[in-house]
């Protein structure tokens, strides 16, 4: 199994030349399907694509982590480019009216940072929705979580993402925060968008629902870059918990956080960046 990072902050390699990147996410996942995990924002992905060698209309199934626009933001034009339909697996709660809330002196104000399209318009451009919750296999080695088992009363730290139900803004519980389990060849692989539902509470899930004790590789977002300083040391304890012996961070993450996981992981860690590959 062989995952490529196509949408990030960052690039991670000169060659091919004219790689892009941007605040997004985006993995591509070959193994007997491909399969392509979350679509950034919709200004490199089919850039990368191309420049990396991938075929757009080889990608069978599209997974959404979450309905932010920085993970959404490239499934309109991967539609486009799609001689026929294809399903994507997403949570219901991801077609919230999703925003950023900022308080300031000045009087408070909204950001929409949702979906860009309506449901419909993206089923127009061939997109077949495959509405999933919980623990779910999505493909012969892929299995897909969301609704994270989380402590009664849990809120995110990042008190700026909420939803608007009607013109009520509320917390985002982020039920639809959604990571993968790779089955691999070298062992159980995470892969995260945001892990808005908190990567501590995402690996213990995991770990509940599934028996893993141990995780071979921990990849993607862990929005640490806005997480306490403790709950970062607690994310660190829980890779080492469940023995990761590869801790790849990248989008989310943060600065701090990435440099202070590196500190403690050191050959083990990597950044996802554009480019990055790994294999299984």
């Amino acid at each position: 199994m062989r995952v490529t990072v196509l949408c990030e902050n960052t690039i991670s390699v000169p060659i091919p030349k004219g790689l892009m990147g941007e605040h997004g996410l985006s993995f591509l996942i070959e193994d007997s399907n491909s399969v392509l995990y979350d679509t950034g924002q919709g200004v490199g992905i089919i850039n990368n694509l191309g420049l990396m060698g991938k075929d757009v209309n080889a990608i069978d199934k599209i997974v959404i982590s979450h309905g932010h626009y920085d993970h959404t933001g490239g499934l309109m034009p991967v539609l486009k480019q799609q001689k026929s339909g294809v399903p994507v697996y997403i949570h219901s709660d991801a077609f919230q009216n999703k925003i950023a809330y900022i308080e300031t002196p000045d009087g408070n104000f909204e950001i929409p940072i949702g979906f860009q399209h309506t449901k419909k318009d993206y089923e127009a451009c061939g997109a077949e929705f495959k509405l999933i919750d919980h623990f779910i296999k999505i493909d012969e080695n892929i299995y897909a979580i969301s609704d994270i088992e989380r402590p009664k009363g849990w809120k995110t730290w990042d008190i700026r993402l909420k939803y608007k139900k009607d013109e009520e803004v509320l917390d985002d519980p982020f039920d639809d925060d959604l990571s993968l389990l790779l089955e691999t060849d070298s062992g159980p692989v995470v892969l995260m968008g945001c892990a808005h539902a908190g990567v501590v509470e995402i690996l213990d899930d995991l770990s509940e629902k599934t028996g893993h004790k141990e995780f071979h590789a921990v990849i993607g977002g862990t929005h640490l870059g806005s997480a306490p300083e403790d709950y970062v040391n607690r994310a660190i304890e829980t890779f080492k918990k469940y023995h990761v012996k590869v801790v790849a961070t990248s989008h989310c993450t943060g600065f701090h956080a990435s440099a202070k996981i590196m500190s403690h992981f050191k050959n083990e860690f990597a950044i996802a960046s554009v480019g990055s590959i790994f294999d299984f």
